[in-house]
């Protein structure tokens, strides 16, 4: 069988039909075997926690590219939707908050540690974080463990939107843990001024702001959920903001190091009186 029109494009993959039912994931030249092997093994483990995630079929070759064959969603990406219909960004944001919290209904023993993710990370961007490292990962090591299942980068490109439901893809970042980390990610992402550079200064502001918004509607959501006040997910902005440096998403690091900067000082300030 031949591949199919491409149906998704990411940092690591593109993706294509295979049939009807199905989905290839391409990746790029160069990236690791084992971390596709990790891919499809994570993806077994989240469904058979009882996440609706895409079945995982077979490990492949193409083209001289190795990819993984998964069950093919039948839906749009939920940033198409959002861009094409402005008028359900709110409705789409609340969506969001509540197939998240559906996802941290779930646990395993069979992933990774949340925690040893985020340390791996932060320390990984020591020549950028310097002499902060160490403090954050301390700090990171006194907030809550967690034993539920964790998306690990959920927003709207990893979302199909079908007919009757929303469902998470793209699962290669899945832990368990705390899954407040997983909301304060999800929120950064939100408010993150990456591609905002291409575009002129007043669709950036109004981008901000949009941005801002929904990150607002989705957080009070999911506050409301499970029943925690929003300063419960504000305590892990920073060591998720550190972790995410060594990412080195374009337009990025300028705005995490400012946050990671007046995080620190706040912190600093408190402990202090």
């Amino acid at each position: 069988m031949k591949k199919g029109k491409l149906i998704g494009k990411g940092r690591t993959a593109e993706v294509y039909a295979w049939g009807e039912q199905r989905a290839l994931k391409l990746y790029y030249p160069g990236y690791a075997a084992d971390a596709i092997r990790r891919e499809a093994e994570i993806g077994q483990i989240v469904r058979e926690a009882g996440v609706a995630a895409p079945r995982v079929y077979e490990l492949m070759e193409e083209s001289g590219r190795r990819g993984l064959i998964y069950e093919r969603i039948p839906g749009s990406a939920l940033a198409a939707m959002m861009r094409a219909h402005p008028r359900g960004l709110f409705k789409h944001a609340r969506e969001m908050a509540r197939l998240h919290h559906r996802i941290h209904s779930c646990s395993s023993t069979k992933l990774p540690r949340q925690k040893d993710k985020l340390e791996q990370s932060i320390r990984e961007g020591e020549g950028l974080l310097k002499e902060n490292t160490a403090t954050i990962c301390s700090y990171l090591h006194a907030l809550p463990e967690g034993r539920q299942i964790c998306h690990g980068d959920l927003h709207p490109d990893n979302i199909l939107v079908t007919a009757d439901d929303y469902v998470a893809v793209d699962w290669s970042n899945a832990t368990i843990g705390d899954p407040l980390c997983d909301v304060a990610r999800t929120s950064l992402i939100f408010l993150s001024p990456a591609n905002l550079r291409d575009i002129s200064a007043i669709k950036a502001f109004l981008e901000r702001q949009i941005r801002r918004w929904l990150n607002r509607a989705y957080i009070r959501e999911y506050c409301r959920l499970a029943k925690v006040s929003r300063e419960r997910v504000d305590v892990w902005i920073l060591p998720v903001a550190a972790a995410r440096l060594q990412e080195q998403v374009p337009g990025e690091r300028k705005w995490l190091l400012r946050l990671i900067q007046r995080r620190m000082k706040s912190m600093a300030a408190a402990r202090a009186e």
